[in-house]
């Protein structure tokens, strides 16, 4: 009988050679594991990310890497990745976010000892290079405990990858909103919905190198994808309490807002400033004609990048 996976680590790639050497090592050493598997998915990488996971994974067991015709972008890559997990529990990754090696074995012991579904910890932007942060080891930490995910999630701010969720339910709720081009938004919030309990530790559970260019540059695109994880949530889940939907219709009126700020010359005799408004003072109930009108506005843009077909 084949031994049960406990982890499914699933990392997307697109050109990231320089970090690769440092990500890798620190993923391989996590501590405290029975039988983890590693899912790489590239994204058509040009630079040479796909030679150096081969190269250094050789010999290590349960190692599935995915090479891809054409570039689709990371929501789909990660989809890919998590359709093929056959752990307990996933973790997934960015190719350029170094995991403390400890880090998996404290979340799941976090996860058996609360009975939580959804492990979250906190990142830190680092500053530094990629291999002074290759065994790193996690900090003291306290944790907190809620026990209804989907509130949980909307009363804080679980983005980020490096997040640990029990496998069924990535699955069932269809992991990332490949509406989105970003997962970082549309992953927590749609594995909420089916998850009993969250838990957020304040430790560092990813720590991010010096950075050399991210879609995290581009504050349009961020706020195009925050208001399509909203958006979609609340069309396709009208059955979720009214307190729940008030909070992602001021999640998306709020992520309008800040798209307006930006591109309004003056944006505070908009509309959206006054309807940012009124929901921060009365918290309504979503007005789907108001959520269709912002849809249509940010689906008109041309300088986000989408999911292609």
């Amino acid at each position: 009988m084949a031994e049960e996976i406990d982890v499914s680590f699933v990392m997307t790639v697109y050109n990231k050679e320089y970090y690769l050497p440092s990500v890798l090592t620190a993923l391989l050493a996590q501590t405290g594991l029975k039988n983890p598997e590693y899912i790489f998915v590239d994204d058509v990488s040009t630079d040479a990310s796909v030679e150096i996971i081969r190269k250094m994974t050789a010999g290590v067991k349960n190692v599935t890497i995915v090479t891809n015709p054409y570039n689709r972008g990371i929501s789909a890559r990660i989809n890919q990745g998590i359709a093929l997990a056959k752990g307990k529990w996933s973790r997934m990754l960015d190719s350029d976010d170094i995991f403390p090696i400890d880090s998996t074995e404290k979340m799941l012991a976090v996860a058996k000892e609360t009975g939580a579904e959804m492990i979250y910890g906190c990142f830190t932007k680092t500053g530094k290079e990629p291999q002074e942060l290759e065994h790193c080891m996690l900090e003291d930490f306290s944790y907190t405990y809620t026990e209804n995910a989907l509130s949980g999630v909307l009363n804080g701010r679980f983005t980020r990858m490096g997040q640990l969720i029990k496998t069924d339910v990535l699955k069932k709720a269809g992991g990332a909103d490949e509406r989105a081009f970003i997962q970082d938004e549309s992953i927590p919030l749609r594995a909420a919905i089916y998850a009993k309990g969250i838990v957020k530790m304040t430790a560092n559970v990813v720590l991010v190198p010096k950075e050399i260019g991210n879609f995290s540059g581009n504050k349009i695109q961020l706020d195009h994808d925050r208001f399509m994880a909203y958006y979609w949530t609340l069309k396709e889940h009208p059955e979720l309490p009214a307190e729940a939907q008030k909070k992602m219709y001021m999640r998306a009126v709020s992520a309008y807002w800040k798209f307006i700020k930006k591109s309004n010359p003056l944006p505070f005799f908009s509309q959206a400033f006054i309807r940012y408004l009124l929901c921060k003072m009365f918290s309504p109930m979503p007005c789907a004609k108001y959520l269709d009108y912002m849809y249509a506005q940010f689906n008109a843009l041309e300088n986000v990048r989408r999911i292609k077909p």
